[in-house]
């Protein structure tokens, strides 16, 4: 059984669960570990009261199969979209939850089909993307966040939307498609690893963008840090400069891991 969390401490994260426990006819049970507690259709959902990125100990309050987080998505440059991500941080410092330099179990098959999902739902004319790991909480149990938003356009038949994918998800069976990869290179939205993993070619576990491509020292845990874990690495061969593109190739040879060029 999985878990869907959502927090009250952010109104857009609140508003998608209300949303999917309306959907999903979820019923409250009761307090779990101080917080409410709701079951539906096979899936129970945990209404946090602060910001998910910092809630470490989920792991031991909730035993699950996987911890979907619904929450809002924010953007430098002010770009609306949908987007599915992993859990970690590549750098040496933790300013939005989690640890410096650790990463989360990823769930590479259910971010992919919950990406396919997303784009089925999707009549926004906004884009449906994976984004590259980043933030916390740090977490044992695969897991990943589910967001909208980055720009003010973004309205309530966005919420409808996301909300929708993901009751629709959970209401579905799906089928495990893809080759478990980890994807290096590229940006922090990365529309050919997006492609791909539309295409049904490859699900991505961890995401290295190129401004993390410094750390390629953590591959052999972005590979590992997964359920399944990744059998292969997909590089975005113009999406990462030429020197941290042979020190991971250096890595990946060492960790007897092959490589795809895109």
């Amino acid at each position: 059984m999985a878990c869907i969390v959502y927090s009250s401490a952010e109104p857009i994260s609140n508003s998608l669960g209300e949303r999917v426990v309306r959907l999903l006819d979820a019923k409250e049970t009761g307090m779990l570990g101080g917080l409410r507690h709701f079951r539906g259709s096979g899936v129970d959902i945990l209404r946090l009261e602060r910001l998910p990125i910092y809630e470490e100990g989920l792991d031991s309050l909730v035993k699950t199969d996987l911890f979907v987080f619904l929450s809002r998505h924010r953007s430098s440059k002010g770009v609306a979209s949908f987007t599915v991500h992993p859990l970690g941080n590549w750098a040496p410092s933790a300013e939005a939850g989690g640890k410096p330099r650790m990463l989360s179990m990823a769930a590479p098959w259910q971010m992919r089909n919950m990406l396919v999902q997303m784009s089925k739902t999707n009549d926004t004319g906004i884009s449906v993307t994976y984004e590259a790991t980043h933030h916390g909480p740090l977490l044992e149990t695969p897991s990943f966040f589910v967001e909208v938003g980055g720009s003010e356009e973004i309205a309530e038949r966005h919420y409808d939307v996301l909300a929708r994918s993901v009751s629709e998800y959970f209401a579905s069976k799906h089928e495990n498609v893809g080759r478990v990869a980890i994807a290096i290179g590229g940006t922090h939205y990365p529309e050919k690893f997006t492609r791909l993993a539309l295409e049904g070619k490859y699900a991505f576990s961890h995401i290295m963008p190129r401004h993390s491509c410094t750390y390629s020292d953590m591959l052999k845990m972005g590979i590992e840090q997964s359920s399944p874990k990744a059998e292969c690495a997909v590089i975005d061969w113009k999406g990462i400069a030429a020197p941290e593109r042979e020190v991971a190739l250096g890595r990946l040879t060492e960790l007897g891991i092959d490589h795809v060029r895109v």
